[in-house]
């Protein structure tokens, strides 16, 4: 059984191995890939029979399939049971076999023999070596067989037990010949198959490969956070193609053409294929698809798919996007020999190749927003900035399922992905996944009208938090969030509020919500500033929500970009006096005095944790008394700007040393029980720091000295000899300081 001990004994033994990315690094701490891999290994070792030791491992797709494919070979390479198995990758599309094989290059610790002909995979397969070979399944066939003109290539079976098969996407090219032929070749080889996607209740993939070894489900990732939410929307009810009648939409979007040239297009292309390339309808989608581009996505810097039904629709949104003066697209489309010259120019492999990349980067490297397709790049194709698809073809099953993960891949700043319906799919949604189990797809698709509930719940708990008060009263509500405590509890709730207004947002149903957006946004942009609380920061939320926010503050006039005051600024006294109430202004000043000694508290500690304990009193002392607290605190503040200088220029030491002095001077006087040291010491401890500091900036100077343990000691040890020498023998007092003046360097001169 796997428990908690020996899964992290599972992932250290990964972790010795130390793959090239750190992408792959960060995705080892995915509990579900080392489960799939334990539960992988145990059935190959097991498993009574070629059958019972493969099996199916569905891993939502997004959430780091290929990656268990690599740490599953990785574990079987430190098997001893397993560990000289020849290992076959079978993928069915090109692109997923290039994916597979870039992976294994660079993260597996052995040549990766790639088979680049039915020939060369015939030669892998029957060398009886444990090596690594990636193939596409259309190899696993005789071509002479069906071809007899084709020479015959002896392709025969190699009876080997010590063979693994993995495949990936399993459920779709290995029931018919291609996979016959495989089991014929590879008859005693168990297979494990890796599929993105749930299998089908009356799918053959189970009687071929076996039942589940393990699944990670949708919902499952997506409550992990290793992909997004996909959230399904319908849009222009008068585009899609479903529920109406088609000869009124046909009529409609070809009013002009005459009646002879209606039904030699209905003859030639069918009425319902007609209507999905009609120009016309496809201008007004595209109108739409901009439209929603612009203000839901395009502000986080996110682009788009378009997924069409044809290979000239596909054309035809290029050329209306174009036309209306839309943010650039491409068309990636596969060619044929026979094609018509306007398709031409989109289906250069090398040039799509070109737009594949410039598609992936972030907009600020390329302004290629959209990306048009009809069945290319929809499995496989990974690209996280992509959060819009927008779906204008019908797709089922496992089609309709990969096709719409595209959007599912988590980036910064990416709350969910959309899918934007203009086919109609809404109409037979329940028909498209009625065959997978129920409990596989769960969270599948959520419609943006289930978001709305959340919103009012996440609503509902940011107003919890000031109940009694009214927002536009930003200084009490601030006050409020005196407590940290308190101010976390808000910064999540807000967090979340911001996230789901992000998500809604332009849709009508977010419009109540805006006013109080609003107004906690200011309270929030507030009270990071008094409390200089880098936690609450509306930058986080999404790009639309906190450009309404900052809106708000400058027309408040509140500059959201100028920083809190800083403690020792000349204008500081000035700017504290624009604050409207006592209360208000001895807030600012003590909560800069806070900042001020937290940041540099490590620079001085004993000089700082006075001032600390300075605060504290004058808070006790003066609480609730505004105007006294007020005028104290500007005393306290004015004093800390000289007494630094004059108590260097009192004990004669440069200022760079007096962290050490006063290091050195609390511990004596802790030592010896004295607050005020006698002349005679004072002058020791003076003696000593002119000493010894020297002396530690001399060590330090040694190149990467503070990872060189021996080096520590020796100056440790040094600093312990010059105290004794100097009459300060006490142990204790010994370690406090040598451990505290190594500290001090480190931030000195480190």
């Amino acid at each position: 059984m796997l428990n908690q001990d020996n899964f992290l004994d599972l992932i250290r033994n990964f972790i010795v191995f130390e793959p090239v990315e750190g992408r792959v690094i960060k995705k080892l701490a995915r509990y579900q890939q080392f489960r799939s891999v334990h539960k992988t290994i145990h059935r190959l070792k097991t498993g009574p029979d070629r059958k019972q030791k493969g099996g199916v491992i569905w891993h939502t797709q997004g959430s780091g399939k290929s990656l268990s494919m690599v740490f599953l070979t990785i574990k079987i390479r430190r098997d001893p049971a397993l560990r000289d198995y020849k290992l076959v990758f079978i993928t069915d599309r090109r692109q997923l076999h290039d994916q597979l094989t870039a992976t294994f290059g660079r993260v597996q610790n052995e040549t990766v023999h790639d088979a680049k002909s039915i020939k060369h995979l015939q030669t892998l397969l029957h060398n009886n070596t444990p090596d690594l070979i990636t193939a596409t399944m259309q190899k696993f066939q005789d071509r002479s067989l069906l071809d007899p003109t084709q020479p015959a290539t002896d392709f025969r079976p190699n009876p080997s037990e010590k063979i693994i098969i993995l495949c990936d996407e399993a459920h779709r090219t290995q029931y018919g010949t291609l996979g016959s032929f495989m089991n014929h070749v590879l008859p005693n080889a168990p297979k494990i198959a890796f599929t993105g996607t749930p299998l089908i209740t009356t799918d053959k993939t189970r009687n071929e490969f076996g039942s589940y070894i393990d699944t990670y489900t949708i919902e499952q990732s997506v409550a992990d956070g290793a992909t997004v939410q996909i959230l399904y929307e319908g849009r222009q009810p008068k585009t899609k193609v479903t529920g109406d009648s088609l000869d009124n939409l046909f009529d409609q979007y070809f009013a002009d053409y005459s009646e002879q040239e209606k039904e030699q297009i209905k003859n030639r292309y069918g009425t319902q294929q007609a209507i999905l390339e009609a120009p016309d309808r496809i201008k007004q989608i595209c109108q739409d698809v901009v439209q929603h581009y612009r203000s839901v996505v395009e502000p986080n810097g996110f682009k788009a798919m378009i997924v069409t039904t044809s290979r000239q629709a596909a054309v035809t949104y290029k050329k209306m996007l174009d036309q209306i003066d839309a943010p650039e697209s491409a068309v990636i489309i596969s060619g044929d020999h026979n094609d018509e010259p306007h398709l031409v120019p989109h289906t250069d492999q090398q040039k799509q190749k070109q737009q594949i990349q410039q598609f992936q980067q972030s907009l600020t490297e390329s302004p290629l927003s959209f990306i048009i397709v009809k069945d290319m790049l929809l499995t496989g194709f990974d690209a996280p900035i992509c959060q819009v698809m927008y779906l204008d073809r019908k797709l089922l099953d496992h089609n309709l399922l990969q096709a719409i993960a595209r959007v599912n891949r988590t980036r910064q700043k990416k709350s969910c992905g959309y899918i934007v319906d203009y086919y109609g799919l809404s109409d037979y949604l329940s028909e498209a996944l009625e065959v997978f189990t129920s409990e596989d797809v769960k969270g599948a698709l959520i419609s943006i009208e289930d978001e709305i509930p959340k919103l009012k719940a996440r609503h509902t708990r940011c107003l919890q938090h000031f109940e009694g008060l009214d927002l536009s009263q930003t200084d009490d509500c601030i006050h409020l969030l005196k407590d940290e405590g308190k101010r976390q509890q808000f910064e999540i709730d807000f967090r979340n509020f911001s996230k789901q207004m992000e998500i809604v947002l332009p849709h009508p149903a977010a419009n109540p919500f805006l006013p109080e957006l609003r107004l906690l946004g200011k309270i929030c942009h507030g009270a990071r500033n008094l409390y200089r609380d880098s936690q609450l920061d509306i930058a986080a939320a999404g790009e639309k929500v906190k450009q309404l926010i900052e809106e708000h503050l400058e027309t408040t006039g509140v500059d959201p970009k100028i920083p809190p005051i800083d403690l020792l600024a000349k204008d500081f006294k000035e700017k504290v006096d624009a604050q409207k109430t006592p209360r208000s202004r001895a807030s600012e000043i003590e909560y800069a005095i806070r900042h001020h000694i937290n940041i540099n508290l490590e620079q001085d500690p004993v000089y700082y944790q006075s001032l600390s304990q300075r605060l504290e009193e004058i808070l006790q002392q003066h609480r609730d008394k505004w105007d006294l607290l007020e005028q104290k605190l500007m005393e306290m503040r004015q004093d800390m700007e000289v007494e630094r200088e004059d108590s260097a220029t009192q004990v004669g030491l440069p200022a760079t040393q007096m962290p050490f002095y006063n290091t050195l001077y609390h511990s004596v006087s802790t030592s010896t029980d004295q607050p005020q040291l006698d002349e005679q010491t004072q002058q020791q401890v003076i003696d000593l720091v002119e000493e010894l500091v020297p002396m530690i900036e001399t060590a330090c100077s040694m190149v990467d000295f503070f990872n060189k343990d021996n080096e520590i000691k020796r100056v440790q040890r040094d600093i312990g000899r010059s105290l004794k020498l100097n009459g300060f023998r006490d142990d204790k007092l010994i370690r406090t300081v040598t451990n505290q003046f190594i500290e001090l360097a480190k931030v000195k001169f480190g």
